[in-house]
């Protein structure tokens, strides 16, 4: 009867898709399967292999199915399909994408049989989320929209949800949000169409949305789900770019609404996760960091860490996008150039940064401008040093005093940036505010007064005024001796 059983367990893989069962039959009756067939059995049959990597990989166990697949003496011919798991598990693994795999994969499509278009759909899938990985978002969106036509012809409307949720990252990432909502609105439709609901489908497309909440200043929001998201991603089905995108959006909105010391414990947790999920290093969180320390405005630490990625490859199109951006802001190197609403918003305040007088403001006006269309927010966190010191001017500027809804949104962006200086509670306890501690953590990390006054945008005056009320309140007489105490608080 065993043998039987046995026998039976693997003509249904076979009849039921091979190492497409799961995407036919689902993940439950495939588990019943493998729980009958004989331990070694993923040794002797391809299908058999397939199918206990694609539930492993379902269940958050990445480098299990890794080692599964690249096993040796194993006891059957490899197709096409091993190449094509392969693609699979590179694409959940998040391991670096090489010129040289690139080129098998695109090969790999002409290996494919024609008529199996739930098996083309897959690998349009799977190549969509590899470009994104390199930064080749315009060829992501046509291998996405590929993917959608094979899942349609398909009916497959539960695979077709995910191609929605990694379109509408792409649009999270160009600043396209009204887009990316739609696409959003577009997965939900497609997973209650499917009925299917195998683990945490409805956390990933939140992540997505959560996204969109971050580029419109939703920073509490954002930081108060950052456990539970980080979890799901955890222990289900999630990709490499997924991973970053909340770790984006949740380090950063700690940091912009919690201060220094909690966005530097939840870096530690998605480093700590990432290696949990992904088995190698985040250097999207590492740049991230970087990020972070050029907002303290402790250049030297934030060069440090980017100089520690110099010979690193960040296959991340976050990472990539973030690390060019920090760059320029440090050393004045090449700015973002592609044409997205999200990088003029930027390329716009790195004019403004670089600029003075009536160039500075046409700079502002212009990423305002641009920002309005889309309610986005978190560019001018991320780059608040080019708004120092220009709020009453940015308010007198025609364009804003004509349009009522204008104003309002430039008079939320300018609160937001305001409220994004953090003071530490030991700080508050004593009675230092926003202002002085702009001041104190310019001085802290060895700035003059003359160089603070241009951080800052005030003049040396109003520099020295404020160090007069820190010293007070510290009780401390000399420079030397502030500096001490902000090391120790």
């Amino acid at each position: 009867m065993e043998a039987f059983e046995i026998q039976r367990a693997y003509e249904e893989i076979w009849e039921g898709g091979g190492i497409l069962f799961p995407f036919r039959n689902g993940y439950e009756r495939l588990s019943l399967l493998l729980d009958v067939l004989p331990n070694e059995a993923w040794r002797h049959d391809e299908a058999v292999l397939g199918g206990l990597v694609l539930y492993l990989l379902k269940n958050g166990q990445v480098a299990r199915a890794k080692s599964y697949l690249r096993a040796r003496n194993l006891l059957f011919e490899k197709t096409y399909r091993h190449e094509f798991l392969e693609l699979l598990v590179a694409l959940h693994l998040g391991e670096r994408v090489s010129e040289n795999k690139m080129t098998i994969w695109r090969r790999l499509e002409r290996k494919l049989p024609l008529q199996d278009m739930l098996l083309l759909g897959l690998y349009y899938n799977a190549m969509m989320a590899m470009l994104v990985r390199i930064g080749n978002l315009e060829d992501a969106r046509g291998a996405g929209q590929q993917a959608i036509s094979c899942f349609r012809e398909e009916r497959h409307s539960y695979l077709e949800h995910f191609i929605h949720i990694h379109l509408a990252d792409i649009d999270v990432i160009e600043g396209q949000l009204r887009r990316a909502l739609r696409g959003l609105s577009a997965a939900e439709r497609c997973l209650a169409q499917s009925g299917v609901a195998y683990g945490n489908e409805v956390e990933v497309i939140e992540v997505i949305r959560l996204a969109v909440g971050y580029e419109r200043g939703e920073f509490a929001k954002v930081s108060d789900q950052s456990v539970r998201l980080r979890e799901s991603l955890l222990k289900g089905d999630s990709w490499s770019e997924l991973f970053f995108q909340l770790a984006r959006i949740c380090i950063l909105s700690t940091y912009f609404s919690k201060g220094l010391l909690a966005a530097q414990h939840e870096l530690e947790l998605f480093h700590a996760d990432y290696v949990r999920r992904h088995a190698g290093r985040a250097t999207t969180v590492d740049v991230l960091l970087a990020m972070i320390w050029r907002l303290e405005w402790n250049p030297d630490e934030s060069v440090q860490v980017l100089e520690a990625l110099n010979d690193v490859d960040i296959h991340s199109a976050i990472g990539k996008i973030l690390e060019t951006e920090q760059r320029f802001w440090l050393n004045g190197s090449k700015p973002i150039e592609k044409p997205t609403p999200r990088s003029k918003i930027v390329t716009n305040l790195q004019h403004a940064q670089s600029s003075k007088g009536r160039a500075r403001r046409d700079a502002l006006e212009r990423a305002l401008q641009l920002a309005f269309k889309e309610g986005q927010i978190a560019p001018f966190l991320e780059h608040r040093d080019a708004l120092l010191g220009m709020s009453s001017q940015i308010k007198l500027l025609p364009s804003v005093r004509r349009n009522p809804m204008f104003l309002r949104m430039v008079n939320v962006v300018l609160k937001s940036v305001e409220q994004s200086y953090v003071v530490p509670k030991s700080l508050r306890k004593i009675g230092i505010n926003r202002r002085q501690y702009r001041v104190a953590v310019a001085l802290q990390s060895g700035a003059k007064n003359k160089k603070i006054a241009r951080q800052l945008g005030i003049t040396e005056a109003t520099v020295k005024y404020h160090l007069t009320s820190l010293y007070r309140l510290t009780g401390v007489s000399k420079r030397s001796e502030f500096i001490d105490f902000m090391n120790k608080n």
